[in-house]
């Protein structure tokens, strides 16, 4: 072998030597993975909502070149799917239930969640009857036709109307009323109730102020048996130790959602004006409340899971 030939070898090792190295580097590089629980959608469409977030998701990473976060490619995930890739930390970054964020509460980052702007101190929902009926009070609804709106703000409903029997020393929902059914149209949900043709109806104070405001004689005719507490049903969460250099681009490259044409389709599909940031501890009421049901309904195991470390970090953070 010629010198010029072993020179050419010995760099042509080195070169394949050093991208090798380059390579690990870019395959060990700490990338927050994201994906949205497909419980959070409440009914609407799968694949059009996937195929919104596939047009911003591209907008973003090629206007702010976000090269630390990808979402996976299904996007969403089903729960027990996305709660084990949470527990296995194959998932940092995560669109989930309150119901879901319970059980995975001690794995996640303890200084902020992201929340739709209208959810950001918590919902409440309302529990109407006609006020010409002959319901009065909650025992008063024993063998009642209940109808519940379905959506994904109203996720929290069961849990809530669970804890409001048991406050109430009712029996629980399944052997208290005579029939429960969801409806996605809200026309369909408060109507019946105001024409006497179902006993009662459940849906997010919000929109039942929006239904007032419309036609001022619903808030005439039917009236409140009961207020939740304020509620946040849906979160967006970080595991903890995820890369906080990767968080901090993914929850700038969101705030600019509602500024981007692509971003504004989300916007829409989730009726909201944007996000903004609150401190973990910020669940920490809904958590409670979630607790309450399952001690109610005999549902809590003795492990508590997801319970203790979101409940005690009640002083740590603070809203941006």
């Amino acid at each position: 072998m010629t010198r010029r030939r072993w020179l050419a070898l010995a760099a042509g090792m080195a070169a394949a030597a050093y991208a090798s190295q380059l390579c690990l580097g870019e395959d060990h590089r700490q990338i927050l993975r994201l994906a949205i629980s497909t419980d959070t959608l409440a009914g609407a469409n799968v694949n059009d909502v996937r195929a919104a977030y596939k047009v911003w998701t591209n907008e973003v990473i090629r206007q702010d070149r976000i090269v630390g976060a990808e979402m996976v490619p299904e996007i969403f995930l089903a729960s027990e799917e996305m709660i084990r890739d949470i527990r296995q930390g194959t998932i940092e970054g995560f669109g989930i239930t309150a119901l879901e964020f319970l059980k995975v509460a001690n794995l996640v980052d303890p200084e902020s969640v992201l929340l739709q702007d209208y959810v950001s101190d918590g919902m409440e929902y309302v529990l109407l009857a006609h006020n010409k009926g002959s319901i009065k009070k909650i025992a008063d609804l024993k063998g009642a036709q209940l109808l519940v709106h379905l959506h994904r703000d109203m996720l929290l409903a069961s849990a809530w109307l669970g804890t409001l029997l048991a406050a109430n020393n009712l029996p629980q929902a399944e052997h208290f009323f005579a029939g429960q059914k969801r409806e996605d149209n809200l026309n369909q949900v408060v109507l019946p109730v105001f024409f006497h043709r179902a006993d009662a109806c459940c849906l997010s104070r919000r929109n039942w102020e929006t239904f007032v405001e419309l036609n001022p004689q619903l808030g005439r005719d039917l009236g409140i048996l009961a207020i939740s507490p304020k509620l946040i049903p849906n979160v967006i969460a970080f595991r903890r130790g995820s890369s906080e250099e990767a968080r901090k681009a993914l929850i700038d490259a969101i705030f600019k959602m509602a500024s981007l044409n692509a971003g504004q389709q989300i916007v829409a599909l989730y009726q909201s004006h944007g996000f903004i940031t609150k401190p973990t501890s910020v669940m920490n009421g809904t958590l409670q409340m979630l607790h309450d049901f399952q001690r109610a309904s005999g549902q809590l195991g003795g492990r508590g899971e997801g319970r203790s470390e979101v409940m005690e970090s009640s002083g740590k953070g603070s809203a941006r």
